[in-house]
C-alpha cells in the first residue's frame, strides 16, 4: 500500500509541473504579445505626429502671404534632410520679408519635428507635376528600424511591404527622383498644398 501511494503522489507532482510549464508557456506568449502590440502603438503614435507637423507646416506656409500670393519659381519652403540652417532673421523681434518668414519658419518647424518625434527630421519637396503642390517626407528613429535591419528572408520582405511609401498610383517611392527615405528611419509621405 505505502509504494502505491508514493507512486500516485509522483504522478501529480509530474501533473503539477506539466501545468505550470503550460502556464509559463501561455504568459510567455501573452507577453510578446503586449510587446508588440506596444511597439505598434507607438509607431502609430509616431504616425499620428508626423501629420500633425505636416498640417503645423502647411498652415505655416499660408500664413506666409508675400510667398503664397506670389509664389517665386523656386519655393524657400524645400527643405533637405539634416538640420535647416540658421534663420538671417528672428521674425518674432523684427519684420521679415516672404523668404525670411519661410526660413524662419522652416528653422522653428524642424527644431519642433526633432523635439516631438525621436531622431526627427524631414525633407520638403515640389511635386513634380505642380508646383504648387509640395512633398513632405517625415522620418523618425524607430525601435522598428532596429528590428527590420536585423530581419532576413520573408521576414524583411513583411517590414518592407508595412513601411513602404507609395505615391498616388500605389507605386513604391515619392514619385520624384532622388527623394527617398533615409536607411533606418521610419518615414511617412504627406502631399499639401497651401
Amino acid at each position: 500500500m505505502n509504494n502505491k501511494a508514493s507512486s500516485q503522489r509522483g504522478v501529480s507532482l509530474i501533473e503539477a509541473l506539466v501545468a505550470l510549464l503550460v502556464l509559463a508557456l501561455g504568459i510567455m506568449g501573452m507577453a510578446g504579445i503586449q510587446t508588440r502590440t506596444l511597439v505598434e502603438s507607438r509607431t502609430t503614435n509616431s504616425r499620428a505626429l508626423a501629420l500633425q507637423m505636416a498640417d503645423d507646416l502647411l498652415d505655416r506656409m499660408q500664413a506666409n502671404s508675400p510667398i503664397r500670393i506670389n509664389p517665386p519659381a523656386t519655393s524657400p519652403y524645400l527643405a533637405a534632410w539634416g538640420a535647416a540652417a540658421a534663420a538671417p532673421v528672428d521674425c518674432f523681434a523684427a519684420a521679415c520679408n516672404g523668404a525670411q518668414l519661410a526660413a524662419f519658419d522652416l528653422v522653428q518647424w524642424k527644431t519642433s519635428l526633432a523635439r516631438v518625434l525621436p531622431g526627427g527630421d524631414a525633407r520638403v519637396f515640389q511635386s513634380n507635376t505642380d508646383n504648387a503642390q509640395f512633398g513632405v517626407l517625415i522620418g523618425w528613429n524607430e525601435t522598428q528600424a532596429k528590428n527590420q535591419a536585423e530581419a532576413t528572408g520573408a521576414q524583411a520582405t513583411l517590414f518592407t511591404d508595412a513601411i513602404a511609401i507609395r505615391d498616388a498610383a500605389n507605386a513604391v517611392g515619392t514619385g520624384v527622383a532622388g527623394i527617398e527615405c533615409p536607411a533606418g528611419l521610419i518615414c511617412h509621405l504627406v502631399y499639401i498644398r497651401p
